[in-house]
């Protein structure tokens, strides 16, 4: 009996810490000067739930201390639209690190959201694979783009040293942000 609770609890404690976000090597070629210089991008792609992540765009703008972005929410479930703005403030690189960095994001209503975050490939210009971890919980990756459709090649070239599918992602183009089905 002792050896049937001593299984149960280990698989219980694996799977607690296999859902635990753990923030992957950011991009070598980050400069943040000119990252946090793009204006406004689509989220294009994402790893995992909520599909609704795809019906975002991101607007940031420097601050004193970092960065300001603006997340606009636009789309429709089941005919009921939702419209909202979330606004992330970085607050600073996290432990040092280039390319990783602790952003506080406060939503319409509700406590603030605190994320860490890591920039895993960029060309600093028009694209960026986000990836974000919340405090506790599974996190998501993100494909940010200047161009609403289509992939940039940096992307495809990332996925393809990464041996992921892009194609099993989702996207706006496998998510109807005019009326998702839930």
């Amino acid at each position: 009996m002792k050896m049937i609770i001593a299984v149960t609890f280990l698989g219980i404690v694996t799977i607690a810490f296999a859902e635990e976000c753990r923030l992957m090597q950011p991009a070598a070629n980050f400069d943040a000067a000119t990252y946090f210089s793009i204006p406004h991008v689509y989220v294009t792609h994402s790893k995992n739930e909520p599909k609704t992540d795809v019906c975002r765009e991101y607007d940031t703008s420097k601050t004193d201390g970092g960065s300001t972005t603006v997340i606009t929410s636009n789309y429709k479930i089941k005919g009921q639209a939702v419209n909202n703005k979330v606004t992330c403030t970085s607050t600073g690189l996290k432990n040092g690190q280039t390319g990783q960095f602790s952003v506080v994001c406060q939503p319409p209503t509700g406590a603030a959201v605190t994320l860490t975050t890591s920039v895993l490939a960029t060309d600093n210009q028009n694209y960026a694979i986000l990836q974000r971890c919340p405090t506790s919980g599974q996190g998501n990756i993100l494909v940010l783009q200047t161009a609403k459709e289509g992939v940039n090649p940096g992307v495809k070239d990332f996925f393809q040293k990464k041996g992921w599918n892009i194609d099993s992602w989702f996207s706006r183009t496998n998510v109807n942000c005019e009326n998702i089905q839930s």
